[in-house]
């Protein structure tokens, strides 16, 4: 996944490579259309939007996420360090994890935040996709930031992204809390020497920070643990399209239309026989 980050007049908006280009859904042209037909409705408008929607099912996490946090008046994003910011610390330390945060979004609803910069999205993706339903590691996910580490929470609570390689520290299992709003979401893990499940958790949301802790120590789901993900509607929606015929199947229905015409034409054959009484064998 290459990313590209795209200036535009007041806000960087983040693009990727093959994402087609269209008007923007914040158009003043353009006027919401009321539904009264609800969630038949409120699906196809999801489906029907650009830019960055909010997920509705595990499907929607494969592929570019982005976490968002609502405390008050301030959203936040799960972002990793500024690039130069990184640079810094890689002189300074010898380990090449990355800290992760939850960075504040200056005059953004949650409704219309969208990444800013490459540092603010994660790439999901399953961890075993080959696992049976019943297989507790069918749910888990894992998410790869920009420069290949994975999200990561250690039995100590601290979490960072320093891994370039999948294990228990990086297996995550999403639960969806669609009753706490559209893309409510909490992220849970188990590291080894952990008894019980952890969730992924904000010290301290009502400070006001520019920049929030985020830990992994909580072992239930309350207001700091949930979460709003974001998926791309481009790609959704492309997911959910129908999969096109195969060839073989329309190859297979003409050879059944030959077959049969063939099966036709062997019993018109062994009629005229009959009839004729010019085989012996037909009686």
């Amino acid at each position: 996944m290459e990313y590209q980050s795209v200036k535009i007049n007041k806000v960087k908006k983040l693009s990727f490579k093959g994402e087609k280009k269209g008007s923007s859904k914040h158009s003043k042209k353009s006027k919401p259309k009321k539904h009264k037909h609800g969630k038949k409705e409120d699906k196809q408008n999801d489906d029907s939007q650009d830019g960055w929607v909010p997920v509705t099912s595990l499907d929607d996490l494969e592929g570019p996420i982005a976490f968002y946090f609502r405390d008050d008046e301030l959203v936040y994003t799960l972002s990793l360090p500024s690039r130069e910011a990184t640079q810094v610390q890689v002189l300074d330390s010898r380990s090449n994890a990355q800290p992760v945060h939850m960075a504040v979004i200056d005059s953004v609803s949650l409704l219309e935040a969208e990444p800013a910069t490459v540092e603010q999205v994660f790439l999901g993706r399953k961890s075993v996709p080959a696992t049976e339903p019943t297989d507790p590691e069918y749910k888990m996910y894992s998410f790869k930031s920009y420069d290949g580490s994975y999200l990561s929470a250690d039995r100590s609570g601290h979490v960072e992204c320093g891994a370039v390689a999948i294990g228990p520290l990086q297996k995550w299992t999403p639960v969806l809390l669609p009753e706490r709003g559209k893309g409510a979401i909490a992220l849970m893990i188990q590291p080894p020497g952990v008894s019980g499940d952890c969730f992924l958790t904000i010290e301290n949301p009502s400070s006001g920070d520019q920049k929030l802790r985020v830990v992994s120590k909580s072992t239930s789901i309350g207001f700091c643990q949930v979460f709003v993900a974001k998926c791309q509607a481009a790609l959704r929606k492309q997911r959910r399209l129908p999969e096109p015929a195969l060839e073989s199947g329309a190859g297979s229905g003409s050879q059944k239309d030959s077959h049969t015409g063939a099966e036709r034409r062997a019993e018109s054959l062994l009629d005229t026989r009959q009839k004729s009484k010019s085989d012996r064998y037909c009686k």
